[in-house]
């Protein structure tokens, strides 16, 4: 299996569940989105969805929580060894060629990081988990610079990594207002530590 795709070989009910959830939960949010939604999109029973995920909040669970392992397993594809340059840029790398490949996963990513909630502040605080996890086994193996506390550490880079992803749509609505017909430039987000 692709381990960077999501729900690349899974073809069972609940993975196309939670599939379905995913794409209209990036699209609609979580609360404007109805079971009876998700399962006409999978093509299951409603029943079938509560039978695999208890409810709506089981359902957004389970989604947070495959983002979250797709994202571990992208980040520890690159081995915490070498020139800590070396290794960020191969993290980020590696987190935006998931993303391009996963466009729907940069969507729901977006949608719960930028708006504020409780539901979206869970997933926020997940992401934070797993990015100072991270940064820990980072500074663990002396590949994460020591000058910055993990905690500094981990935003920065998530924010690097999630940065392009969150302004660019905006960027390119923008582009399109100001009635510009080639295409938007690229973000780059670029995070000065401490700085202004």
């Amino acid at each position: 299996m692709d381990r960077q795709a999501w729900g690349a070989a899974d073809v069972t009910t609940k993975a196309r569940i939670r599939t379905a959830a995913l794409h209209l939960f990036a699209e609609h949010g979580c609360a404007a989105t109805s079971l009876r939604a998700v399962a006409r999109t999978a093509g299951v029973a409603p029943g079938l969805v509560v039978h695999h995920f208890g409810g709506k909040d089981g359902l957004r669970q389970a989604v947070d929580d495959e983002v979250i392992d797709i994202l571990r397993r992208t980040l520890e594809s690159i081995p915490p060894s070498g020139p800590a340059a070396a290794v960020g840029r191969a993290r980020d790398t590696a987190v935006a060629q998931m993303y391009a490949a996963n466009p729907v996963i940069a969507d729901y990513v977006r949608r719960l990081v930028v708006t504020p909630g409780p539901e979206e502040e869970e997933f926020s605080a997940k992401l934070l988990q797993l990015m100072v996890e991270q940064t820990e086994v980072l500074h663990e193996r002396g590949v994460a610079r020591r000058h910055t506390s993990v905690t500094e550490h981990a935003v920065t880079v998530l924010m690097r990594q999630l940065g392009d992803h969150l302004l660019q749509p905006t960027l390119e609505r923008l582009w399109r207002l100001a009635g510009e017909d080639t295409q938007a430039p690229t973000v780059r987000v670029r995070l000065i530590p401490g700085g202004d």
